[in-house]
This record gives C-alpha cells, sequence and structure tokens, in this order.
C-alpha cells in the first residue's frame, strides 16, 4: 500500500519533535489528534529512560481492506 493512505506516527530530526501523517477520509485527522494524546513528552521519556533510541521511532499501520472511511478504500463515482 502506498505511503500517503496509511496512517504514520515518526520522529522527525529536522523539526525535533513527532510528526503525524493521516490517510484522506472521515474523522481521519482526529486519529492523529488522538495518538498524539498517547504519545506524550512522558511516553517519550520512559523509552528513553529504558534505553530506547526515541529518534528512531516510527509507526505505521494500513486501514482494513473495505472500510469506507479512508478514501483509498472507497469506489470511484460512476460516470468517472
Amino acid at each position: 500500500m502506498k505511503a500517503q493512505f496509511k496512517f504514520r506516527a515518526y520522529w522527525s530530526k529536522r523539526e525535533n519533535d513527532l510528526m503525524f501523517h493521516y490517510p484522506l477520509g472521515m474523522q481521519t485527522k482526529s486519529d492523529a489528534h488522538w495518538l498524539s494524546g498517547i504519545l506524550t513528552k512522558d511516553f517519550q521519556a520512559e523509552l528513553i529512560r529504558r534505553g530506547y533510541d526515541f529518534s528512531t521511532f516510527k509507526l505505521e499501520i494500513c486501514p482494513q481492506k473495505g472500510n469506507d472511511r479512508f478514501a483509498s478504500e472507497r469506489k470511484p463515482p460512476m460516470g468517472c
């Protein structure tokens, strides 16, 4: 699946912050907001305390097949 259709969170060295990319669809932006509430500074600090390099953090997940909530799964309109 193309990267543009995946829900992703990753650490940006340039921005020195977590970045989120959400696929086009209904209420997918709220998914990024929800995830940002989970991936807090405390979460980052805990991973660092446990010996992980947070600058390599990356999370990526694909939408379920057939879920028309996501633009990548919608059928084109008739006549196109």
